[in-house]
Parts: structure tokens; C-alpha cells; sequence
């Protein structure tokens, strides 16, 4: 009985030996695996960016665009069409015409005080159109292409 028990201690002995450098061989080859799976997995990542950087590059390239239009694309639409809208508005309105007769009261050139006035409410109203537009195109953003 003990030779046989000798017997089967050293064939599990040997089977676990055979099932250890079975289990490295796996571990070694799963590793081996992993690292090709991810040089791939780089590549093709490199590859699609540079596909793309090279597409938009060309494309960038070839479309063809107007000279007015890097000036019209941080003006919002609304704005652009306003000319064409204020032109229908006032279409029928009556067009109003007032007569100046100049006589010897209006050959005189205007007071100090009318000029300075004149060119402060003309910097006021320009400082207020500016800063209205630049507040539309804030909240707009940029117009869509």
C-alpha cells in the first residue's frame, strides 16, 4: 500500500508540474495577445485621425467660397436680412417731402453749443449701436454654415 500511495503522490506531483507550465505558457501567450491587440488598436486609431486631419484638410482646400463670405459669417443672419425687411416695411408707407426756403435768418452758421450737441448725440448713438450689435451677436453666436 505505501509503495502505491508513493506512486500516486508523484504522479500528482508530475500532473501538477505539467498543469503549472501549462497555466505560464496560457499566461505568457494572454499577455502576448493583449500587447497585439493593442499596438492594433493604436494604429488604427492613428490611422482614422490622420484620415480625418487629412480629410478636412482637403476639404478645407477645395470648397470654394466667396470673398464676402468670411465678412458675412460673424454677422448673425437677423441683422443681414434687416435692410431687406426695413425696405418691405416702409414700401408703403407715403413718402414725406419738406420744403426749406433759406432766407437771410438761415445764412448764419450754427451756435458752438448746436455743433457740440450734434456730436455728442452722434457718439452716443453710435457707442449704443455698437454695443446693441455686439451684444446680438454675443447671445447668437456664430452663424451656422
Amino acid at each position: 500500500m505505501g509503495a502505491s500511495s508513493a506512486e500516486i503522490e508523484r504522479q500528482i506531483a508530475e500532473t501538477r508540474q505539467r498543469l503549472d507550465a501549462n497555466l505560464k505558457l496560457l499566461e505568457r501567450r494572454a499577455v502576448s495577445g493583449a500587447r497585439k491587440a493593442a499596438r492594433v488598436a493604436a494604429m488604427v486609431g492613428i490611422g482614422l485621425a490622420s484620415a480625418a486631419a487629412v480629410s478636412f484638410a482637403i476639404y478645407r482646400l477645395t470648397r470654394h467660397r466667396s470673398h464676402a463670405a468670411p465678412v458675412k459669417d460673424p454677422v448673425p443672419a437677423s441683422i443681414r436680412h434687416l435692410p431687406t425687411r426695413a425696405t418691405k416695411a416702409l414700401r408703403n408707407l407715403p413718402a414725406k417731402v419738406k420744403v426749406v426756403v433759406a432766407g437771410s435768418d438761415d445764412s448764419r452758421s450754427p451756435s458752438p453749443w448746436r455743433t457740440i450737441a450734434e456730436r455728442v448725440a452722434t457718439t452716443v448713438a453710435v457707442s449704443t449701436a455698437g454695443a446693441l450689435a455686439s451684444r446680438i451677436v454675443k447671445r447668437r453666436g456664430p452663424a451656422p454654415k
